[in-house]
């Protein structure tokens, strides 16, 4: 055997994935309230979803099929045999009785006596409320778990509810043709449709042939529709139609539109750049409001993304990291809205997540869940949306109140935890406070500092020039020339050096008078800011990784080219020379700080291919900490 061959490993095959329950299903069986108020999915797969097993039992009711979900995932962990599905199954008496009363009707035993005998074909023992009893799972129930295979989580708690037998079977049908075709909600996303025949349609939900399409209609179809219109929350019915060949009914079809996901735990996370998640991680708010950045993160995996194209196969991409901060943009702004009562757009009198109403769901569901379904609300029905883009004070409104807001609850904490040891230490719990001697160190004497390089004086504009940009001509100019960089902010790469170069042309026709000339005043302090974006390419910008590059070349174009517009176009705009010499010191300072930061992050990764990094011996141990043996270096 060769070297090469021997030194071949094969890849060890990965376990196959086996989804959990959604919801904590024990804590959920203490109560009925419980039950409902966690409403525990539990996945099941397309075969056992159109299994037509209960749809055939004629005895088994509406309740019976909620139970023998609700003890399969009770009883059933992993992956099922022939052999071990015949192993006996116990359960509590009031956990079958707590999905039982699910509906309304608080159940007794003697029902579950009963429920049991026509699932189990169990002899009809008596049942106390304190007992348990054993169960058998029948053996078709062998494919409850199919690792590999697609899956749908099923809501027990809409089973419970349901009061007609081919309510859940019609909503099984519908969550196994959205497993087998891989349909996931995009806001905006048209809805698909479900053709079936009559006689298919009646043997899934369970009418004895032959089918009759009044009576299919009339017993079983319609009413199921209008219970899961009531109940179901994952998506909705919006139509049902038949489609006629001459008199007869040869398909009846079903529209159905997916809602947005309610539970934070249906969206995976992704893996985004570090500089994004520390934006999102700086940027926190009272205990009350915040929003943690994993949520952030869930929001944009649900949402598509609006700047990168669509995927080859059809797919939209997750929202980029700018796109994500936009989101959490318009969360600020409407809750500093409902904070201080000042109406923006007329929803705030109709939105569900608007005004008060929003406040009382950041307290009922907390500020995580409030926010991912204010987003899709917004997505879903923009409102808020084009009064930011018009008016982009609103921004630094809602971020000054979020830093106030975070402030206080610092103050608040810290006074908080001085009145908890102030306490602590009068009840002598805690030890006194220790004086501090004075500080005998002499100071080192300083040399004066040299100014070596002589001042830089930069020009002054006169007060009626500075003036003249917060005239609504002005402010409309500076709206104009803002929007002239939104392509190049989206695309730097490809539009910053052309929108730089157009723009400087612009000031030359005469096509922004007012700038142009606040410009020329400042020795062209704004166009020589602008020249420097004419060189951004992928070897100028520093990055890791093209995300990265593109970020970062979107950052330079918001310092060099959007900031004094914006503040122009919002009447802020005092002080034009400092305000354009301070964003170009913060480029050249980030751009700086960036190239150093690659520059280390080549150096180690060199190092990591040469050799394991050298590592110091106080580096090793957490806090300084040193064990009894020495490991060796």
């Amino acid at each position: 055997m060769s070297t090469a061959s021997s030194l071949r490993r094969t890849p060890p095959r990965r376990a196959a994935f086996i989804p959990q329950v959604r919801g904590d299903l024990t804590a959920a069986l203490e109560s009925t309230e419980a039950f409902l108020d966690v409403a525990p999915s539990v996945p099941r797969s397309v075969a056992w979803l159109r299994d037509r097993t209960l749809a055939h039992a004629p005895r088994l009711t509406v309740r019976d099929i909620a139970l023998f979900e609700t003890l399969v995932a009770m009883s059933v962990v992993g992956v099922e045999t022939e052999d071990t599905i015949r192993a006996a199954r116990m359960c509590s008496v009031r956990k079958a009785l707590t999905v039982l009363s699910a509906g309304g009707h608080a159940a007794q035993p003697r029902e579950l006596v009963s429920a049991l005998e026509r699932l189990f074909d169990r002899k009809p023992e008596p049942l106390k409320l304190g007992c348990s009893f054993a169960f058998h799972l029948p053996a078709w129930a062998v494919p409850v778990q199919q690792p590999g295979t697609r899956y749908a989580h099923v809501d027990l708690a809409v089973l419970a509810r349901f009061r007609r037998r081919s309510s859940p079977l019609l909503y099984r049908e519908i969550l196994a043709h959205i497993a087998a075709e891989r349909i996931r909600y995009e806001p905006g996303a048209p809805p698909f449709e479900m053709r079936m025949p009559p006689p298919l349609l009646g043997d899934i939900l369970g009418m004895p042939a032959p089918v009759h399409v009044g009576q299919l209609r009339l017993r079983y179809l319609d009413p199921a529709v209008g219970e899961i219109r009531e109940h179901v929350r994952s998506f909705e019915i919006v139509s049902v139609a038949d489609v006629n060949q001459g008199r007869a009914v040869t398909e009846i079809v079903l529209t159905i539109r997916l809602r947005p996901p309610e539970r934070l735990d249906t969206v995976p996370t992704r893996l985004i750049s570090e500089f994004d998640f520390e934006s999102m991680s700086l940027r926190g708010d009272a205990p009350a409001y915040r929003v943690k950045p994993a949520t952030m993160v869930r929001l944009g995996s649900s949402l598509p993304s609006k700047v990168m194209r669509r995927k080859k196969r059809g797919g939209a991409h997750p929202l980029l990291g700018s796109e994500m901060l936009q989101r959490y943009d318009a969360w600020l702004i409407a809750l500093h809205e409902s904070l201080t009562g000042k109406a923006l757009t007329p929803g705030y009198e109709t939105g569900a997540y608007r005004g008060q109403r929003l406040l009382d769901a950041i307290e009922r569901d907390g500020s995580d869940a409030t926010f991912f379904a204010f987003s899709h609300a917004e997505v879903a029905d923009p409102d808020l949306g084009p009064v930011i883009a018009e008016q982009h004070l609103l921004r630094w409104e809602a971020e000054a109140a979020r830093k106030a807001r975070a402030k206080a609850a610092r103050v608040a904490a810290a006074r908080d935890r001085r009145v908890a040891v102030r306490n602590a230490r009068a009840d002598g719990m805690m030890a006194p406070p220790q004086k501090r001697g004075p500080n005998r160190e002499e100071s080192m004497p300083t040399a004066a500092l040299v100014q070596t390089t002589p001042e830089v004086v930069h020009p002054v504009l006169s007060a009626e020039l500075i003036a003249t940009l917060a005239t609504p001509e002005g402010k409309a100019e500076g709206l104009r020339l803002l929007r002239e960089w939104e392509i190049a902010f989206d695309f730097p790469f490809t539009h910053a050096p052309k929108a730089a170069e157009r723009i400087r042309l612009s000031f030359e026709r005469g096509e922004f008078p007012i700038l142009a000339a606040v410009d020329a005043a400042m020795e062209n302090y704004y166009l020589r800011s602008v020249k420097r974006l004419t060189k951004i390419s992928y070897d100028y910008v520093p990055g890791l990784t093209k995300a990265e590059q593109d970020e970062e070349a979107s950052h330079y174009v918001s310092l060099l080219g959007k900031w004094w517009p914006s503040r122009v176009s919002n009447g802020r705009s005092k002080d034009p020379v400092a305000e354009i010499l301070n964003d170009r010191e913060t480029y050249l300072r980030d751009r700086a700080r960036k190239i150093e930061a690659e520059k280390a992050a080549r150096i180690a990764a060199k190092a990591r291919l040469k050799g394991t990094l050298p590592m110091s011996e106080p580096e090793r141990y957490i806090n300084g900490y040193q064990p009894k043996r020495r490991m060796l270096a």
